[in-house]
């Protein structure tokens, strides 16, 4: 089939190629070196209260806790308040505490993990007052993560990182807003509905009266791909033919997924003055992307085993969307783990074991691969440290990266991040299985069950939001359990990051010597893949073998 090979890489160059000129753009939108729309720049930040002076790491870190505090208490509000508040044609009454506090949870952090179904418990004001609000902001709040630790890795002497405030308007204003009234207005062509309307009752093909739902969600679609969010606004997200009507529309959506992180690690070039370097770090984030498609698509093509004598169809279509198959459904696939974006056009449950283990290592990586909006780069950046300082060390030298050591400070921080997907997936995740109904939860007792655990904290931890289906993710200690586990993933990167920024932005900066580690080229590339690889994914293999891997090998015994 030519789709397996023509798909995959027309995707990945549709991704690569315009991230150095958007990269170049994000860095000048942050360096305040194109500001076209000043005016509305400057009223919004005068509303909120700041000049624009610039913040050392504990200010800007507590400016954005503050923030990100305040989000999630309004949104909180606004779901259990819901059924008093307008824009509600279909009086859909609030959320319940636990699953209130889940769900502002899920889209503060980013995560836009789901445990309900859009259309049938969220009213419009909901929907765009509330969630697609946090679409925005959250993704910014990621990028100007991002944009301090290049500031960090670039200035020296100096304990400045800029102003979380003023980086947070500009990529609002400069960047998503601009990205999401073109993709909003693109997708209404294609027919994604916006409207205000209440939903429409028509009669099925067998007589019986249903609704057809309706709603604004295109604008809350474009900015939950372009943001690394992924809600969906209706339950089955963009397998449903309302959010994803088109063979258009899926490559738009699709190539949306990594559009904006992709170009972030070009923009970190521009900031280290090291366009090679950048380039690197993406040669290696795509060719780790790569491999995982590789193996999703060979395997998602493979016939399924319990249909083999009912049918010559090649690959697994369960679960599948007919219009899109199984590669364009792989593709979203690799790429939404990837990006820590969890919207869905197929659902991940019914891949074969070895395709579902793909999203599910992309994920347990900690989402570095391209990752979402500012954060892929940041949890990238932390195993470059790690590969240089090791490298380091092997050698005899201190280590130094962009001629800055790299000394016990930096290096406990880059540890303690390194615990955060171990502690949200292996041990909040691990309380489940003592409980006594841990099998109901999880839907199934056997190794797949195990993969619905591993895969839905794995999302959750790596504030991903894609899920298994069959969890039970609305049960009342799950809402609270996995709240815990996005809050882990998000914040335990996020200060570890930013005092790092803080300590390498006080270093002087030395000149590159002959005997320094090279930060590009194939060596370097190779060693931050093996880094990422080995570091990243070793403690995981117990619970891999015991989940898709034994459910994997269950199979080929039944054959």
């Amino acid at each position: 089939m030519w789709q397996e090979i023509i798909y995959p890489v027309a995707f990945v160059l549709l991704v690569l190629l315009p991230a150095p000129l958007l990269g170049s753009y994000m860095y000048r939108v942050f360096e305040g070196k194109s500001r076209w729309l000043a005016p509305v720049e400057r009223a919004t930040l005068a509303c909120c209260g700041t000049d624009g002076r610039e913040q050392d790491w504990k200010s800007y870190a507590l400016s954005l806790l503050a923030f990100n505090g305040a989000g999630f208490g309004l949104l909180f509000l606004i779901l259990m308040a819901q059924g008093l508040l307008p824009l509600n044609p279909q009086q859909l009454p609030g959320l319940s505490w636990q699953l209130a506090f889940n769900t502002a949870v899920s889209f503060m952090t980013n995560t836009n993990w789901q445990a309900y179904s859009g259309e049938a418990s969220l009213s419009y004001f909901s929907q765009m007052v509330g969630l697609t609000t946090q679409n925005f902001v959250s993704a910014a709040t990621g990028a100007t993560v991002a944009v301090a630790l290049f500031r960090g890795l670039s200035r020296q002497q100096t304990i400045y990182l800029g102003n979380f405030w003023q980086d947070l308007v500009r990529f609002c204003l400069y960047v998503l807003l601009p990205m999401a009234l073109i993709m909003a207005l693109l997708l209404v062509w294609q027919g994604v509905p916006q409207s205000l309307s209440a939903y429409l009752p028509f009669h099925a093909l067998e007589g019986q009266e249903q609704l057809l739902p309706l709603g604004p969600a295109a604008s809350q679609i474009a900015i939950k791909q372009l943001g690394s969010n992924g809600g969906g606004f209706f339950g089955v997200n963009s397998a449903h033919p309302f959010e994803n009507p088109t063979a258009l529309s899926n490559w738009l959506e699709m190539v949306a997924l990594l559009t904006i992180p992709a170009a972030l690690v070009c923009t970190l070039g521009r900031y280290v003055k090291d366009s090679g370097h950048g380039r690197a770090i993406l040669s290696a984030m795509t060719l780790l992307f790569v491999m995982g498609l590789g193996l999703s698509v060979y395997q998602e093509l493979q016939p399924d085993p319990a249909l083999a004598q009912l049918t010559t169809q090649a690959g697994n279509w369960e679960g599948k969307e007919s219009r899109f198959g199984p590669v364009l459904s792989s593709i979203w696939e690799v790429a939404t783990t990837s990006a820590s974006n969890g919207s869905v056009n197929a659902m991940h449950d019914s891949f074969t074991p070895l395709g579902g283990m793909v999203g599910m290592i992309n994920m347990l990586l900690g989402e570095v691969i391209f990752g979402g909006v500012g954060a892929g780069i940041y949890g990238m950046m932390l195993f470059v440290l790690l590969t240089v300082f090791l490298c380091g060390l092997m050698v005899g030298r201190t280590p130094t990266y962009l001629g800055k050591r790299l000394g016990i400070t930096e290096m406990k921080w880059v540890v303690a991040s390194m615990l955060v997907m171990p502690v949200g997936v292996l041990v909040i995740g691990g309380v489940t299985l003592l409980m006594p109904d841990a099998a109901t939860i999880m839907g199934h007792d056997g190794p797949h069950g195990l993969s619905r655990l591993i895969y839905n904290y794995a999302s959750a931890a790596g504030n991903n939001g894609s899920a298994f289906g069959g969890f039970a993710a609305a049960d009342n200690w799950q809402c609270v359990a996995i709240g815990l586990a996005m809050l882990l993933g998000r914040f335990g990167y996020i200060i570890p990051v930013l005092a790092i920024a803080g300590q390498l932005s006080r270093a002087s900066q030395q000149d590159a010597g002959e005997g320094d580690f090279p930060i590009r080229g194939p060596l370097f590339i190779t060693l931050l893949i093996i880094t990422v690889l080995l570091i990243g994914g070793l403690s995981f293999l117990p619970v891999l073998a015991l989940g898709p891997v034994a459910e994997h090998l269950l199979i080929l015994g039944a054959l």
